[in-house]
């Protein structure tokens, strides 16, 4: 048994283990999502949606590079880290726990 040191959650592993993948859950949002980067059309264990065009990725409409753009009339709506919502996207987090320096 050890704590995970994200989560703080107890975790149980087999002895003879030399690694653990742990998915996060102790109820906090914070501690249990990661936030990542959306980089085009991919997927991973979570699935990603991505943008037809990476290089338009996080544009929505014309006011961009435009000065009511950089003065704040378009507001991003943000993640629960603060990132945009349109560029990035929030995953469970899965914290590699290496078991060799665990208490038995």
């Amino acid at each position: 048994m050890f704590i995970c040191p994200r989560c703080q959650q107890r975790v149980m592993a087999d002895d003879n283990s030399s690694d653990y993948v742990h998915e996060c859950n102790s109820g906090k949002d914070v501690l249990d999502q990661e936030s990542v980067v959306v980089m085009g059309r991919w997927n991973d264990y979570t699935g990603s949606g991505g943008t037809n065009n990476p290089n338009l990725q996080g544009i929505e409409n014309g006011l961009f590079g435009t000065r009511a753009a950089i003065e704040g009339s378009k507001l991003h709506k943000k993640n629960i880290f603060g990132k945009n919502v349109t560029t990035n996207r929030v995953r469970q987090h899965l914290e590699y726990i290496r078991l060799t320096n665990k208490i038995r």
